[in-house]
């Protein structure tokens, strides 16, 4: 029998050549690519960090020679030149705050007045610096900075104290810009208020009395006030456009016989006066003698002050000494429809026999300044109004007496400009047009080579600058509304700067000042209660004040609810003086101040106002370093 056999069979597995070799290859080469790549990758952000610490270090040495530059202008005056520019560094290494300088990278810095170089404008001043380093790179910037104007302030002194007294902010004050001083700052413990920064190169004595919303620092680097000699230039602008003034006097303000009246005219009739060629200012002096009445002093003469009556339907204003005259009793007694006021006769006598203090009692009595229409009766003399008709009338806006026996309005012109004479021909001749349309030589200064009074409401940016006294007679406004809108978009078309060589005064007045009438308490005789200044006040010589601040009346005019004698006294600009002067008393006589910043006299100052001498940073520009030539640079930044 037979066994039968399994057979196995057998598989032979041949191997696979060269194949293990390609694989390891393939890996190796991609371990090696990807090894390479961040070799690359590593080696490119080293070059690119490398790159931006170099940009980093010209940047900051371009903005640490800036730094230089505007610091020497600020320490030195005279490192910036009258023309063309200055090399202040030349290929200079800048240190870093650790004292180790950037390796290769040197600097050049250049310095020059830029923009318009007269100061009508401001002044300016760009710092270039010019960066590189050893391998071609480099850059070029340009740090443009205005002077700093002193009408940035709302409040500026040099010291406070008048007399060899201390002058305290008190009674509740408040200041509403950045207030400075070079003496020491004194707080009554009736307290005051102080909206924004407050700086002083002394201390602050009572502290504790004062409200600071914004900080104060003290210890300051003092900043010196301009000295006479570096205005005088300003009477050469003045005189370019016809405003060059010869006041016949040059004492404090009880002497002042000039006055300039500035005037807003509604040229186009469209119901405002702010268009751009609608500023005016009328100038008017009177005789010897005759300050009292350029002033408006007191009620017992009544020259300048009066009350109201309806004559022919229209209300006319009468000077109180007119009111004894057979004319006026006999105007007042006429019919209405014949040109009077149709009173009785025994109305008319009465009005005819009252006593100035009984007149001044009357509803809407009040007062002007020398020379107003308003007071055309007793301005006209036969020898220049022989027609009865005339002389013997009450005064309207329109009733401007040219010459008189008092005084006389300056004639600026006997041929003004027709629209001119269109809206005003009764006084057309005696406007001085602010608008460079009418008077292509405006250069924005007024200059009085005497004592001056001024009052009214301003269209247009102007200085006015007297080396003596400047009288504040009553409400010195501007035409445009600071808090319209078109100001909330960076316009500012007025601005007043006044600048006196001795004091700025506010007078005391029957216009500033409540009267004694018989009255209780004292009786206003002018269209507010209160006085509204809208300028930047500098007072050279001495100071900014009110006349006779300790006198008067201590009750009559609340101050937003403060109890005081004149009540309040609302400055919308800034105040900057010599010595402080006072303006009231704790007791309530003078004016409670009411001091508001004004932002136009920083971004659009008055012309030519003085500067601090500070350099402070305006625009900052960065320039293409090709074919950069620092001379044709200032050359086109210079204009000429």
């Amino acid at each position: 029998m037979m066994t039968a056999r399994r057979r196995v069979r057998r598989v032979r597995v041949r191997g696979r050549r060269g194949a293990a070799l390609v694989i390891t290859m393939f890996f190796t080469m991609a371990v090696a690519a990807m090894a390479a790549s961040a070799i690359y990758l590593n080696g490119g952000a080293g070059l690119i960090a490398r790159s931006y610490d170099r940009e980093d270090q010209l940047k900051y040495a371009a903005e640490a020679a800036l730094a230089i530059g505007k610091a020497r202008l600020n320490y030195d005056p005279t490192a910036l030149p009258d023309s063309g520019y200055a090399i202040l560094l030349s290929d200079a290494v800048v240190p870093a705050a650790d004292s180790q300088s950037a390796p290769g990278v040197l600097v050049s810095v250049y310095a020059g007045l830029t923009g318009s170089t007269t100061g009508q404008f401001g002044k300016y001043a760009s710092v270039v610096a010019q960066v590189r380093d050893a391998q071609g790179n480099g850059l070029v910037r340009r740090l443009e900075l205005a002077q700093e104007s002193f009408a940035k302030f709302a409040y500026w002194s040099n010291s406070e104290t008048n007399n060899g007294s201390t002058i305290y902010f008190a009674n509740n004050d408040q200041l509403w810009g950045p207030v400075w001083s070079n003496g020491d700052i004194s707080i009554n413990t009736t307290g005051a208020t102080f909206h924004a920064d407050v700086a002083t190169a002394g201390v602050i004595n009572g502290t504790a009395n004062g409200h600071f919303l914004k900080g104060y620092r003290i210890r300051q680097k003092t900043i010196p006030l301009p000295s006479l000699s570096t205005l005088s230039r300003l009477q050469g602008y003045a005189a370019a456009g016809g405003f060059s003034l010869n006041p016949p006097t040059s004492g404090n303000e009880t002497t002042v016989r000039t006055r300039i009246e500035f005037v807003a005219v509604d040229l186009n009739n469209d119901g405002d006066s702010t268009d751009v060629d609608e500023g005016f200012f009328k100038v008017y002096t009177v005789n010897g003698g005759k300050t009292s009445w350029l002033r408006a002093d007191g009620t017992a003469s009544g020259l300048n002050c009066g009350d109201w009556h309806a004559v022919g339907g229209r209300s006319k204003f009468f000077p109180a000494a007119i009111h004894r005259q057979t004319w006026f009793r006999d105007l007042l007694a006429l019919p209405v429809a014949s040109g009077g006021g149709g009173l009785t006769t025994a109305a008319a006598n009465a009005e005819r026999d009252a006593t100035t203090q009984t007149i001044m009692q009357h509803a809407g009595a009040r007062c002007y300044l020398g020379g107003d229409p308003h007071l055309a009766a007793v301005e006209r003399t036969p020898a220049l109004y022989p027609l009865a008709a005339d002389r013997q009338k009450g005064g309207e806006d329109t009733t401007f007496t040219r010459s008189d026996s008092l005084g006389t309005w300056q004639l600026f012109t006997n041929s003004p400009n027709a629209a001119i004479s269109a809206r005003r021909p009764y006084d057309a001749g005696y406007l001085f047009p602010m608008y460079r349309g009418f008077n292509a030589n405006v250069k924005g200064v007024i200059y009085a080579a005497g004592t001056v009074g001024v009052s009214g409401v301003l269209r247009g940016r102007m200085t006015l600058y007297s080396p003596n006294t400047v009288v504040l007679l009553d409400d010195m406004r501007y035409a445009t509304d600071r808090s319209s809108s078109d100001l909330s978009k960076g316009a500012c078309p007025d601005i007043l700067g006044i600048i006196g060589g001795a004091n700025i005064v506010v007078a005391d007045n029957t216009l500033n000042t409540p009267q004694n009438v018989g009255a209780t308490p004292q009786t206003n005789l002018d269209d507010t209660k209160d006085v509204y200044i809208h300028s930047v006040l500098m007072a050279l010589g001495t100071s900014f004040g009110v006349e006779r601040y300790n006198g008067g009346p201590t009750d009559a005019n609340d101050c937003e609810g403060t109890n005081v004698g004149r009540g309040c006294l609302y400055i919308t600009g800034g105040v900057i003086q010599d010595s402080r002067g006072a303006v009231g008393t704790g007791s309530g006589s003078g004016f409670v101040k009411r001091y508001s910043y004004d932002r136009c006299a920083v971004t659009s100052p008055p012309p030519y106002f003085p500067t601090t001498g500070r350099y402070i940073d305006n625009r900052y520009y960065e320039l293409d370093r090709v074919g950069f030539n620092v001379g044709q640079l200032f050359e086109r930044l210079t204009p000429r």
